[in-house]
């Protein structure tokens, strides 16, 4: 019975042992195809990587390349850039003491016996340069586009108003520091506004666009000379040396076409004598916002003066005939004297100024008193301004002589402020002239104007 078993047993190991060698031989063919195939693949894909390597290597080359040619475009243009940086901050550091400024004035006109009109009134350009922190000077150009008006009828009334076509205004040099003792000291050389005769009208403490009465018949006008300012504590004293302000026929009081003469300042800061100007003020600020200043000042009219005086007095027998205002007058003398006073803290501004004096053998009186208030919240400052210019000459009916009259005006004003560097004037002139019994002509001559002041 063992034997049968032990054959079965030995046939079945056998079948078990052969049939497993039948499947292995099988399955390695299949493996080594397979692994053929993955070589075959394997080395067209390290072909493809070897392609796409040496393209990166030439694009990285390529790059390379690139780069250093920006680099060097960035290099050459830094270079540029730093080179223009040079030149702009040489030009800065030689501009940063020099200042420009100035404003546009354009107004609409409108009053008795003229023709309405637009008009750009005055453009100024004004150049400030600091030489040193104790020198500098100022130059300023002002144009008048309405001196370009024709001269025929009805444009005359508003032709060169406020002065020539091309005016320097200003044109000095200050030398500051110029102290005594303890007490400062500034001197200005050239042609500048007077700051040693009452209260000036200049920017950027100017109320009104219009000098008006008072300034026109006193001060308007700029000069040509020395000025040495003063101050030590709450005193100050400004003096003055100067070509004489001249006189002008040509002027006239209000609206033009009324043709009322007006003793006047005009322009011309030239004469033609050795006597020169003088004036002075001393002032006294006791309080904060309070200024009480006292001044003088004494010429010798010129030829031309005389000339212009005669014929705006109704002097002058070439011109009027008989001269029956009086002989033509050879007196040469013109001094001023009188006090002024300023109060300005807000909302409050309070203004007067009071001369008495004589041009060649003529005494007048000029005087104004002026007031104001502010509105900040309606960005609105109201004004009132009333003056006088008072001659003792006779008078007599005739135009010729009416600049002997005396005058009088009134002048409402309403600022409007747009912003702080452009404001919107309202601007109006009640005129008042004491004309003689007999006089048949134009009285009223009122005018007023709607002005924008732009500055820069």
């Amino acid at each position: 019975m063992k034997k049968p078993f032990i054959f079965l047993g030995v046939l079945l190991f056998l079948v078990a042992v052969g049939c497993p060698l039948t499947v292995s031989a099988a399955t390695i063919e299949d493996q080594i195809s397979t692994l053929k195939k993955q070589m075959e693949e394997l080395q067209t894909k390290i072909q493809e990587m070897e392609s796409q390597l040496n393209k990166a290597k030439t694009d990285a080359a390529t790059a390379q390349q690139q780069t250093e040619t920006v680099q060097k475009q960035m290099e050459t243009k830094i270079a540029e850039v730093s080179s223009r940086n040079k030149v702009i901050d040489e030009l800065a550091k030689k501009f940063s003491h020099l200042k420009f400024y100035g404003y546009v004035r354009s107004r609409y006109w409108f009053g008795n016996h003229q023709q309405s009109s637009f008009d750009v009134t005055e453009v100024a350009f004004n150049t400030r340069y600091e030489v040193s922190d104790n020198i500098s000077g100022e130059f300023h150009l002002w144009f008048h586009p309405s001196g370009n008006a024709p001269s025929s009828e009805g444009y005359t009334n508003y032709n060169n108003w406020t002065g020539p076509t091309i005016f320097i205004e200003g044109a000095y040099a200050e030398f500051r520091k110029l102290n005594i003792g303890p007490i400062d000291g500034t001197l200005q050389v050239g042609k500048f506004r007077n700051f040693s005769l009452g209260i000036d009208c200049a920017w950027p403490d100017r109320v009104y666009s219009d000098y008006g009465l008072f300034h026109e018949s006193m001060t308007q006008s700029r000069i040509t000379g020395l000025q040495y300012f003063t101050k030590y504590g709450k005193f100050k004293a400004n003096a003055a040396v100067f070509n004489g302000w001249g006189l002008s026929s040509g002027a006239r009081f209000g609206a033009r076409p009324a043709g009322i003469r007006y003793l006047k300042t005009n322009q011309e800061n030239l004469d033609d004598n050795y006597d020169k100007a003088v004036s002075m003020r001393v002032a006294y600020l006791p309080i904060n916002g309070l200024e009480v200043g006292f001044s003088g000042y004494r010429q010798e009219l010129s030829d031309n003066d005389m000339t212009a005086f005669n014929q705006i007095m109704g002097r002058d027998p070439t011109t009027f005939g008989a001269s029956a205002a009086g002989k033509p007058s050879k007196d040469r003398q013109s001094w001023r004297a009188g006090w002024d006073m300023e109060y300005k803290r807000d909302p409050f501004h309070f203004q007067s100024q009071y001369f008495f004096g004589e041009v060649s053998d003529v005494r007048a009186t000029w005087w104004y008193v002026m007031g104001g208030i502010k509105f900040p919240r309606f960005k609105t400052d109201l004004y009132l301004k009333y003056s006088q210019a008072l001659y003792d000459q006779s008078s007599i009916p005739d135009i010729r002589a009416s600049g002997a009259w005396d005058k009088g005006e009134l002048a409402p004003l309403i600022i409007y402020s747009i912003h702080p560097k452009a404001k919107l004037y309202f601007e109006y002139y009640i005129l008042h002239i004491n004309d003689p019994d007999g006089y048949k002509g134009h009285m009223q001559n009122n005018f007023g104007f709607i002005e924008l002041v732009l500055h820069y």
